[in-house]
C-alpha cells in the first residue's frame, strides 16, 4: 500500500512562513562551525548585517541597531531609549499595534496625548498639525503598516508635519520595512521600530531599530529605561564589533543571507513588486468568490495581506480548520484571525514568505470550497 503524500503547508500568516533556501541553509550548516558570541568572528557579522540593512533601505543618515527579540522588542527599545521621561508623546492609534504603542508608553510613564481612533480610520492631519503647531507635544508615534486592518497610514504626510514643527517621529515599520516604499532620508522620521523577519524573510530571533544619527547623538544624554534594550549602549558596542549582552551569531548569519537574497531579487522595489503580483491574483479572486475586502476611506491597502469580512453563515474557526486539513492539489493553508475590536467581523489572509504564484491560485480553489 502506497502512503499518501504529505500535503505542502502554505502559511498565509504574518507570524510564520517559509523562508528563502539561503536562510534555511544557514540553519542546516551552522553547527559545523559555530561562532562564539564574544569572539573575533562576531564583528564581521555585525558589520555586514547592520550596514546591509541601512544599504537595503537607502538610509545612510540612520544607524541600524540589532536586538535579540521580535518586533515588539524593537518597539519597547525605541520608546524606552529615544525619549526623555518628560517628553510629551502624541500616540496616533487606529489599530492593534497603535494600541500596543500606547500600552508600552503608558507602562514607561511617558506623558501621552492619546489620539484614539476607530480601527482603520484615517488620522486627521489637520488635528495632528494643530497639536504640533500649539506645541502640545514633543514627539509623535504612529504605525505605518497596520496589520490589524491591512492598511497603510499617511506616513509621508505626518513625517512632513514632524519635520515642519521640529518634533521626533517614531514609527512602527515592523510589517512594512523591506516591502513598502519608504524613503527614510529627509522623511522627518527620527526612529523606526523594525523587524528582521516580516519583509526581510529572516527568522524572528533578531529585530532591528533604525535611529537617525542626530537623534543617536542626543541619546547619549537620555537615560534608557528598558534594561537590556538600551539602544545607545547597544549601538556603541556594535560599532566596536561587540554586543553588550548575548546575541545569536547564527541569527546574524541568517539576516545576512536574507539581505543577500533581497538584493539578488531586486531589493525593496523587487520585493514590493512580488507582493503586488500576489495581490493582483488574490484580491480579484476574493471578489469573484463573493467575499468583501475590508476597506477604509483614504487608507491604501498594505502589500502583505488583506482583511476580509467573514461571509454570512460561516465562522473563522470553521474556515481555518477546513483550509488547514482538506488538501487541494497537494496543499493545505493556514490563515489568520482578526485582532481585537475586529475579531468578530473579519479574518485576514497574508501572503508573506517564499511561495510561487501558483500557490495562491491553488489557495483560491481551496477557499472556494469553504466559502
Amino acid at each position: 500500500m502506497i502512503a499518501a503524500e504529505t500535503p505542502r503547508v502554505v502559511s498565509l500568516t504574518p507570524a510564520v512562513f517559509h523562508l528563502p533556501d539561503a536562510v534555511n541553509q544557514v540553519s542546516r550548516t551552522y553547527g559545523e562551525s559555530p561562532i562564539v558570541p564574544r569572539g573575533p568572528r562576531l564583528r564581521p557579522l555585525l558589520d555586514r548585517a547592520r550596514h546591509g540593512i541601512v544599504e537595503a533601505l537607502g538610509a545612510p543618515s540612520y544607524e541600524a541597531i540589532l536586538l535579540t527579540g521580535s518586533g515588539s522588542t524593537s518597539m519597547a527599545a525605541v520608546l524606552g531609549s529615544c525619549l526623555r521621561r518628560d517628553e510629551r508623546l502624541l500616540v496616533v492609534r487606529n489599530g492593534a499595534y497603535g494600541d500596543r504603542i500606547f500600552e508600552y508608553a503608558a507602562t514607561l510613564g511617558q506623558p501621552v496625548v492619546d489620539m484614539c481612533l476607530p480601527y482603520g480610520e484615517r488620522p486627521d492631519l489637520e488635528k495632528i498639525e494643530a497639536i504640533l503647531a500649539a506645541d502640545e507635544v514633543d514627539a509623535v508615534a504612529m504605525v505605518y503598516g497596520g496589520t490589524s486592518t491591512c492598511t497603510l497610514n499617511p506616513l509621508p504626510e505626518v513625517g512632513a508635519l514632524a519635520r515642519k514643527y521640529g518634533k521626533k517621529l517614531l514609527v512602527d515599520g515592523i510589517s512594512a520595512l523591506f516591502v513598502e516604499p519608504l524613503a527614510l532620508e529627509g522623511s522627518g522620521i527620527a526612529a523606526v521600530m523594525g523587524s528582521c523577519n516580516k519583509g526581510l524573510h529572516s527568522h524572528p530571533n533578531l529585530t532591528v531599530a533604525l535611529v537617525r544619527k542626530d537623534l543617536l547623538a542626543e541619546m547619549e544624554r537620555i537615560p534608557a529605561r528598558v534594561p537590556s534594550l538600551e539602544l545607545h549602549k547597544t549601538w556603541r558596542a556594535q560599532q566596536g564589533g561587540a554586543h553588550p549582552y548575548t546575541i545569536d551569531p547564527m541569527s546574524l548569519c541568517q539576516v545576512i543571507a536574507a539581505l543577500e537574497h533581497l538584493a539578488a531579487t531586486g531589493g525593496v522595489a523587487g520585493r514590493h513588486a512580488v507582493y503586488q503580483a500576489r495581490c493582483a491574483i488574490l484580491r480579484p479572486g476574493y471578489e469573484r468568490l463573493g467575499l468583501t475586502i475590508a476597506r477604509w476611506e483614504n487608507m491604501p491597502l498594505q502589500s502583505i495581506g488583506t482583511a476580509l469580512h467573514i461571509p454570512a453563515g460561516r465562522t473563522y474557526d470553521e474556515m481555518a480548520s477546513r483550509l488547514a486539513s482538506e488538501p487541494v492539489d497537494g496543499h493545505v493553508f493556514e490563515i489568520y484571525a482578526a485582532q481585537g475590536k475586529l475579531s468578530d467581523r473579519l479574518f485576514r489572509i497574508f501572503h508573506m514568505g517564499e511561495y510561487p504564484l501558483e500557490a495562491y491560485e491553488i489557495f483560491l480553489k481551496a477557499l472556494a470550497r469553504v466559502v
